[in-house]
């Protein structure tokens, strides 16, 4: 199989600490005191400064910071005909025993918006392109290569939003019927972004890795769900979404257990569970994963990556200021590498060609970042994993 050659071998998951401005400018957009165009102009700004210093501290792939959105899972959803947006989402339409929704009702939090589908789903205008072309236009026509564009994954709400509540019955019979229709609008999607230039595009879907955590698989099936058919849904909605993606258009998939509010997580446990259905369905060409504390387990479910697979480990955190210990770093990528190597039935050497590293997760996934964590300290970090991955691919990006 043909392999997809990694962007990058030190790379960051897309979403940056957010500057008080454009928080400040939501909340008023949210309020009614400004409207959308003064919310798109302050966004504008912000996204052309955090390019600039991405550019200076020599930082890839170049991302908007996620500056365009509310959150990381807002913008594409609410767009497409035949969703309606819900804000804030009462308790009854949310899956209490999903690990985001029973972690935030725990905290006293409230689920923050939902995109509930009512009518049939159809594709009428890009919900994303304006987003990108805020991106794409900070930088020469050359250099959009090194850019990635991140969108939410077609699951996200189907799981988050009580059982017969994510679509109109009356409208979709089933699940089947209802992605179906939503992988066409993803395809169609991915095609105007190509076609608009964008050649890096990135799923974030910390719900997969929720299935690796007993305790939202006991609650699912409480619910009456069945989980083995649910992930194998979910996988094939993936698949579905990306199916016409362009030879030369990468697409990768990051996985996480949760990274809200201060850096809130939903869910522990090891890829184990997952490890071998997941990495040998999906048709990702990189596998972005949670790798920065024991939460996410050990290595071992490594040894199920195909040798046409590209990993990138997330060996650094966002949750935390400080810096890691460079030589623990490269020390645990030596580790993964060997388990890659041995599963595959490779050299360590050439599995590395198919290793990258950068953080867990993005430094401020919902807008609020991890407790300390400043802009200075966030390059701090990311030079942190490109002086690790220039030691360990020292003539590679």
């Amino acid at each position: 199989m043909t392999v997809t050659k990694l962007p990058f071998h030190a790379d960051h998951i897309g979403s940056l600490i957010r500057p008080t401005a454009v928080s400040d400018a939501q909340d008023s957009f949210d309020a009614g005191k400004i409207s959308q165009q003064e919310l798109r102009s302050t966004q504008q700004k912000a996204i052309q400064d955090i390019v600039k210093k991405q550019q200076d501290h020599n930082v890839r792939a170049l991302c908007s910071g996620e500056f365009d959105r509310k959150y990381y899972f807002s913008g594409f959803f609410e767009k497409l005909e035949g969703f309606k947006e819900v804000s804030p989402v009462p308790w009854d339409l949310a899956r209490l025993s999903a690990a985001p929704i029973a972690a935030l009702k725990k905290a006293g939090k409230q689920y923050p918006m939902a995109a509930i589908c009512e009518g049939k789903i159809k594709y009428v205008e890009s919900p994303y392109l304006d987003n990108w072309k805020l991106l794409r236009e900070c930088i020469p026509k050359e250099q959009w290569k090194d850019c990635k564009f991140t969108m939410p994954p077609p699951c996200y709400f189907h799981l988050r939003l009580a059982k017969g509540k994510c679509y109109n019955t009356d409208v979709y019979k089933n699940d089947e019927e209802f992605f179906e229709d939503l992988a066409k609008a993803y395809r169609q999607e991915i095609k105007t972004l190509y076609g608009e230039g964008l050649r890096n595009l990135q799923i974030d879907d910390p719900t997969l890795a929720y299935f690796c955590s007993d305790d939202m698989l006991s609650g699912l099936r409480d619910d009456g769900e069945d989980t083995d058919k649910m992930f194998q849904a979910y996988l094939k909605a993936h698949n579905d979404c990306i199916a016409e993606r362009p030879d030369d258009m990468h697409v990768g998939l990051h996985v996480c257990r949760g990274n809200f509010s201060k850096s809130m997580h939903f869910s522990e446990g090891s890829y184990e569970k997952i490890a071998e259905q997941f990495f040998k369905t999906l048709n990702y060409d990189t596998f972005y994963l949670e790798y920065d504390n024991p939460r996410s387990g050990g290595f071992e479910p490594l040894r199920f990556l195909p040798n046409h697979k590209n990993v990138v480990l997330g060996v650094v955190t966002t949750k935390e200021p400080e810096l890691e210990d460079k030589q623990v770093i490269v020390d645990r990528v030596k580790q993964a590498a060997e388990i890659i190597a041995k599963g595959q039935g490779r050299s360590v050497k050439e599995a590395m060609e198919n290793i990258g590293i950068s953080p867990q997760c993005g430094f401020a996934s919902v807008a609020v970042g991890a407790e300390g964590m400043t802009e200075e300290k966030m390059f701090a970090k990311l030079k942190l994993v490109k002086d690790v991955a220039k030691e360990l691919w020292p003539d590679r990006p």
